[in-house]
């Protein structure tokens, strides 16, 4: 083989390995980067119950509704108010016949003097005869019509209440916003929605439902502008679920249902809000002004001046260095005072992610590789 053949073979060779090297480090190099880190947004761990737990969505209705239901032993004689009308406490809505009531305690009344009479009787036998054993008959047969007496002497003490309640009045001031035609399977025939400031209809679910209690200061949030209003929880509607959809922690399809309920707010004021407008509600601390609350798990280094979190930025996770507040043990979570808002997007710190990685919000469950051999045990 001539020197100008080996310098080619020599040439192709190299070439080779070198290409070989370059496919070897390319694949080696896209492998050892690792998968791209998986981001969610603060703002949807009030929903996912973790981290920034305490805001929830809202909406601005109107005070009370009072229904008003018939008596179906009663008969319903005349009503006084149709949908729209503006009542006052007192203002009467409906009456009942009081024809018919008239008559049942006229009955009632002449039933106990009926049994009286009967013991009056009695009472004029046991005197007279000398029979013990006929004497001890006209005696219990007293004692079961007194019993009787008391028994129609409820039932007319109920009735002569059913006529002072013959006209049902309005026990609040408001606007009459149903009046039924009889078509209906409720028995509600009126409902008075009641007049006054406006309330906030919450939803909050299952895994959140805890930090919530009545009484629990909130503050209401505009979705538009800066405008804020203070007040508390009312009530906690847990009889009636509100809405179920599936939930997720850290990306991943919990397996569980988690159950919605409602919940209701009384403002301090409600200047400036109207009808069905969509609010934020969260929870207020002690000196009633909010703040964004963090679970500890998502911070690094929170004990040391300079800590932070995994944030994305323009596609790549990064340090984001945050001011910590105060922290609530019982939660577990620190009060975020600057660094962070509600629109950046976190990663949870699993101890493998690194500076410039690049982030994704599609999350993707590896199964983990297993060893057939050694799993089945063949």
């Amino acid at each position: 083989m001539n020197k100008k053949k080996k310098a080619l073979i020599a040439v192709v060779l190299i070439l080779v390995l070198l290409a070989g090297g370059a496919g070897a480090w390319y694949f080696l190099g896209n492998k050892s980067s690792g998968n791209a880190v998986y981001i969610m947004p603060v703002s949807s761990f009030v929903d996912f119950g973790m981290g920034v737990a305490n805001r929830f969505s809202g909406v601005v209705e109107a005070q009370q509704t009072v229904d008003y239901q018939l008596d179906t032993s009663k008969t319903l004689k005349e009503t006084f108010v149709k949908e729209g009308d503006s009542v006052k406490i007192g203002d009467p809505l409906f009456s009942y016949d009081t024809d018919s009531i008239n008559l049942d305690i006229a009955q009632k009344k002449l039933d106990i003097q009926r049994e009286q009479a009967s013991i009056t009787s009695n009472n004029e036998l046991i005197a007279v005869t000398t029979d013990d054993l006929y004497r001890q008959q006209l005696r219990n047969e007293n004692l079961q019509t007194e019993y009787r007496i008391k028994a129609l002497r409820n039932e007319l003490n109920s009735l002569e209440i059913s006529l002072q309640n013959a006209y049902v009045t309005s026990s609040v001031e408001g606007t009459v916003k149903y009046v039924s035609d009889g078509t209906g399977t409720s028995n509600v025939y009126i409902s008075v929605m009641k007049t006054g400031d406006f309330v906030i209809k919450g939803k909050v679910n299952e895994m959140n439902i805890s930090q919530l209690s009545q009484g629990t200061k909130v503050v209401i949030k505009s979705r538009v502008d800066n405008t804020t209003w203070d007040g508390f929880v009312s009530r906690i509607d847990t009889g009636q679920t509100a809405q179920t959809e599936g939930e997720y922690y850290y990306g991943m399809d919990s397996g569980n249902q988690s159950s919605k309920y409602y919940f209701y707010v009384d403002l301090n004021s409600s200047s400036g809000l109207f009808l069905g407008q969509h609010v934020i509600v969260e929870l207020a601390d002690s000196s009633g002004k909010s703040g964004l609350w963090l679970y500890e798990g998502y911070i690094e280094d929170a004990d040391s001046k300079d800590p932070y979190v995994w944030a994305d930025n323009k596609g790549k996770i990064t340090k984001k260095h945050i001011k910590l507040g105060n922290y609530d043990e019982e939660i577990g979570s620190w009060e975020i005072l600057e660094g962070l808002s509600i629109n950046d997007y976190i990663a949870f710190p699993d101890g493998t992610i690194k500076e410039g990685q690049k982030t994704t919000t599609e999350y993707v469950y590896n199964e983990p590789e297993i060893d057939e051999e050694v799993y089945y045990g063949a």
